[in-house]
């Protein structure tokens, strides 16, 4: 098993999970098995609620969920 792990600052928006996203299409397009994983640091706090601006737009679930938007980037 291998890791790749894609960080950055405090500031949303700068491309993080589009680049996470982009990495796992092209594993996957050269055969491999990819998993993705959010670690996201908001403990017990909706992403629905939070401001645009604090954190970026949310991505709605098919159940109805609010998540991060990078969970859209993961699903395309």
């Amino acid at each position: 098993m291998k890791y790749i792990l894609v960080t950055g600052g405090v500031v949303s928006g700068l491309g993080k999970g589009v680049t996470a996203s982009s990495i796992g299409l092209l594993l996957k397009a050269c055969g491999l098995r990819v998993t993705s994983i959010k670690i996201d640091p908001y403990l017990n706090t909706d992403a629905g609620t939070m401001s645009p601006v604090e954190h970026g737009e949310v991505f709605v679930l098919d159940d109805g969920g609010e998540v991060d938007l990078d969970l859209g980037n993961y699903d395309r």
